[in-house]
């Protein structure tokens, strides 16, 4: 117990200083966590986040996004993490069965951030009316004003992609 606990507050600092900026001393933290705890789910899904963002190691993010979410299937940041990757690598239909996956089963997904990728993933698509109707029902499961204001924005932003003839779809919908 007293080494899971020490463990658990290293896991902390990595977490503090990869807030902070300071991901090279996090990823060093996170990498000995792992060498003496290689199921630590948190610490896979924090590792797979420095590939991504820092390293653009997407390969390697993928692989500790998954770990994270075998290791631990109900820590939520994880499945979400990997959904920004997939989308963002354009891997749409992969998004879409992660989130529908995520969604269904995860304890109290982020419906908000779901939503909002499935809207991004419809844009990318070019499914402006779709990608609409997510970013619309993002805003009503959102509760940061400053998140709802982006994706008003990106509301705006797909009305403007839209042809005459789907804009006037929005009206019946």
């Amino acid at each position: 117990m007293e080494g899971i606990n020490h463990y658990e507050n290293e896991f902390i600092k990595a977490d503090r200083l990869i807030s902070d900026g300071d991901a090279a001393m996090g990823k060093e933290i996170i990498e000995g966590i792992l060498s003496e705890i290689p199921d630590f789910g948190r610490a896979h899904n924090h590792l797979g986040w420095i590939f991504y963002y820092k390293l653009y190691d997407y390969a390697r993010a993928e692989y500790h996004y998954q770990l994270a979410m075998k290791f631990e299937p109900t820590y939520g940041a994880a499945y979400l993490n990997y959904t920004y990757l997939l989308v963002d690598l354009k891997r749409l239909d992969e998004a879409k069965k992660h989130i529908d996956f995520a969604i269904n089963t995860v304890g109290n997904p982020d419906l908000g951030s779901y939503y909002c990728e499935l809207g991004r993933l419809y844009e990318i698509g070019l499914d402006f009316i779709s990608a609409y109707k997510y970013y619309r029902k993002a805003q009503y499961h959102s509760y940061s004003n400053s998140f709802i204001e982006t994706l008003k924005l990106n509301g705006e932003r797909v009305k403007d992609k839209m042809s005459i003839f789907e804009k006037l779809k929005l009206k019946f919908i």
